[in-house]
């Protein structure tokens, strides 16, 4: 399930600052199966970091997460484009400090992290009977 949807991205942008960004079959409408490259980018872009003390991918979805989300696939359908806004470079520059306090644990998402792995645990533990043939046992 995505973080965003083309509906989150309507409310937020008008359908018509969409069109002028994905729209590549010029019938003046977003083009879906860009919008989809383009939500699938920024999911992927935040479960990179998230990965690292979430389990991705993270349901339900916290507000936080789906605004972030929403912009940053604003963000790469602009990068398509090749013309980011300063405003929108902000925000990615902003988002990308978040992210980085996520994983530092100044920030959180307000869900349950993932828990930790202590150095001891793990690996595998294996017993057996005593040997029955080897070295010095007859056969």
């Amino acid at each position: 399930m995505p973080y965003c949807t083309l509906a989150d991205l309507t409310t937020r942008y008008s359908a018509d600052e969409l069109a002028h960004y994905c729209d590549y079959d010029a019938d003046d409408a977003p083009d879906p199966a860009t919008i989809a490259a383009a939500i699938s980018d920024a999911d992927s872009h935040l479960d990179s970091y998230l990965q690292r003390k979430y389990v991705v991918p993270v349901t339900p979805v916290p507000d936080v997460l789906r605004k972030r989300s929403t912009t940053l696939a604003m963000y790469f359908l602009q990068l398509r484009r090749e013309s980011v806004t300063e405003d929108m470079q902000r925000e990615y520059d902003h988002i990308q400090q978040w992210l980085k306090d996520i994983v530092a644990g100044k920030a959180e998402l307000g869900i349950t992290p993932k828990p930790t792995e202590s150095p001891g645990a793990g690996g595998v533990r294996m017993t057996s009977e005593p040997r029955i043939y080897g070295r010095g046992k007859d056969l």
